[in-house]
């Protein structure tokens, strides 16, 4: 059986048990001696609902990477005609049911975003097709009330509609996504904008439309920008320059092993080298060898070169994986991962060679403007990681060059504006015990004597006044109790999202905060995808389809499981 075959029948035989279809299971006859004969249990299971299974496919195509056209596939077609062999469904019915389905979902995952009461986070990802087409993928990120991450893609279409006229320049225009998110009734909902780098004005448009003058509740007394910088972009361009520093060399070394350019992902040429590096310490490529054989051969001064840049790139390929690879990659774990590639490149400029520490140096000068950028986010979501809090941002800024106290004073003031306007929006009843104590009066109960003279010594009971505020202790927040707590031990599978998900009872308010901050994405792509050096393919059976159609399988794929939960 071919695997079309063997996908849908599994699919099939999956919806049967759904109830999907109005159709009892199959099972053997017992009046036929053949074994591999199958009949209906009664005639009357023979009737087969069009509709039911025409919109039971659509589900399938709108949650899986099945495409519509599988109608036309013969395996498709001999499988269907096994249940009902006057069946009859077109590519054409098929794309119509989806895009029915997806304006139902739409109208769910719409309910849900509009009475979500926290903040949502915004990506956009330009998508490539060759050098011939970009295209805009929006997505909304958020924490729900059960501490999942949730990743939900809006919109997808061409960066270059024909019928977006809003403006003759591609780079000075929002692409429709204020009206989009207008549509969708999040624009007030949204703290944070990330997308691939090159098209700042683009940024600065959303910004300006969707912030406008007023002062962000959450978020206005954080960010310098609306713009969030993506962390994996940022690593990639950093070794893409290290490995430019070499291209000729790198071109030499894959002439040797004839082996074609391989996909625009750093590792992928990380791996290259240091298998061709292994090969040239055996002794594979002599000089003499590949001259005979008419192949460019690196000289031992090349070697040593990319020996060198192997050695910087190896130290950072093992920090990113140990980041992005991460099961629930959330806001913060970047910060002390940012570090390590701090110190790994700090240390190559003092051990290294000329050339070598060049590089190291031009890749630290990169790493230190996103820190400044980003520092102050990345300290506040590590300060909500119970695992760090106030104590790793307090031992980053010490290790760091620059006023310690000063950066420390200026993450925990951020930190404090920012609860405070919790406080306020989410108001809770007091849920720590007080530090007042009780004090003792001896003329508690007392009763006035009728012919007692009533004056007051103003003086005495303005200091006595005086005297009782002075020791009146300050009463203390959630946030003070969450710091004051011991930092938890570290742990490489601890789940930021599992922890406030248990103790989030115990901080009502801060934990809101943290479900705000933790979602924050701070790099577009994640796993293998992080190692892209330049926008990420497009998937061409996608834009094989009509716009609308392309649209609607964007995002039912990506609300799949959102839509059993809500």
């Amino acid at each position: 059986m071919s695997g079309t075959l063997q996908t849908i029948e599994s699919f099939s035989s999956k919806r049967r048990g759904v109830g999907e279809c109005d159709q009892e299971p199959l099972s053997p006859s017992s009046d036929s001696d053949d074994i591999g004969e199958f009949s209906f249990q009664s005639e009357a299971m023979l009737e087969y609902d069009e509709q039911n299974g025409l919109r039971a496919f659509a589900k399938f195509v709108c949650s899986t990477q099945v495409p519509p056209k599988m109608v036309e596939d013969a395996d498709f077609r001999e499988l269907a005609r096994r249940f009902n062999p006057s069946i009859n469904i077109s590519v054409k019915m098929v794309e119509s049911e989806c895009l029915i389905f997806y304006e139902e979902s739409k109208l769910r995952i719409k309910e849900f975003l509009v009475n979500f009461e926290g903040q949502i986070s915004l990506s956009l990802e330009i998508l490539k097709y060759y050098n011939y087409r970009d295209y805009l993928c929006l997505s909304a990120h958020f924490i729900e009330g059960n501490w999942k991450m949730k990743k939900l893609v809006l919109h997808f279409r061409s960066a270059s509609d024909p019928e977006d006229k809003s403006s003759d320049n591609f780079h000075c225009r929002d692409w429709g996504i204020v009206k989009l998110l207008e549509n969708w009734g999040i624009k007030d909902k949204i703290s944070t904008f990330i997308m691939t780098s090159g098209y700042g004005s683009v940024a600065d448009c959303l910004e300006s439309q969707i912030q406008g003058n007023k002062d962000i509740a959450l978020n206005g007394c954080l960010f310098r920008r609306f713009h969030v910088r993506c962390c994996g972009e940022m690593v990639s361009l950093m070794v893409q320059e290290a490995f430019d520093k070499i291209k000729d060399i790198i071109d030499k070394v894959r002439a040797l092993s004839s082996s074609a350019k391989s996909l625009p992902l750093w590792n992928h040429t990380i791996f290259d080298l240091q298998q061709a590096l292994k090969l040239w310490s055996m002794g594979e490529y002599s000089t003499k060898e590949m001259t005979k054989q008419d192949k460019p051969c690196p000289s031992p001064d090349e070697w040593k070169k990319v020996e060198g840049v192997c050695k910087i790139v190896g130290s950072i390929y093992e920090v990113s994986t140990a980041l992005f690879e991460t099961k629930h990659l959330t806001a913060n774990v970047f910060l002390y991962h940012l570090h390590e590639f701090r110190e790994i490149l700090t240390q190559m400029t003092m051990q290294s060679d000329g050339f070598i520490r060049t590089i190291a140096e031009a890749m630290l000068e990169r790493l230190a403007k996103y820190w400044d950028e980003m520092f102050l986010l990345l300290a506040i979501t590590a300060a909500l990681d119970p695992r760090f809090k106030m104590k790793y941002v307090e031992f980053v800024c010490s290790k760091v060059k620059g006023d310690a106290n000063a950066q420390v004073l200026a993450v925990w003031g951020a930190i404090q504006k920012q609860f405070d306007a919790y406080v306020i929006l989410f108001p809770e009843k007091e849920t720590f015990p007080s530090d007042s104590s009780s004090s003792d009066s001896d003329s508690e109960g007392e009763s006035p004597i009728p012919w007692q003279v009533n004056h007051i010594f103003s003086v005495l009971q303005d200091y006595h006044q005086c005297i009782q505020s002075s020791n009146q202790p300050t009463k203390k927040s959630e946030l003070d109790y969450y710091l004051e707590e011991p930092v938890l031990p570290w742990s490489q599978k601890f789940s930021a999202l599992t922890w406030w998900k248990t103790t989030g009872a115990k901080y009502p308010t801060l934990s809101r905060m943290a479900r705000d901050f933790l979602s924050i994405p701070i790099s577009l792509a994640t796993s293998y995808d992080a190692f892209y050096t330049e926008p990420r393919p497009v998937d061409e059976h996608m834009i094989r389809l009509k716009p609308d159609l392309a649209n609607a399988l964007m995002c039912t794929r990506s609300w799949y499981r959102a839509l059993k939960e809500y």
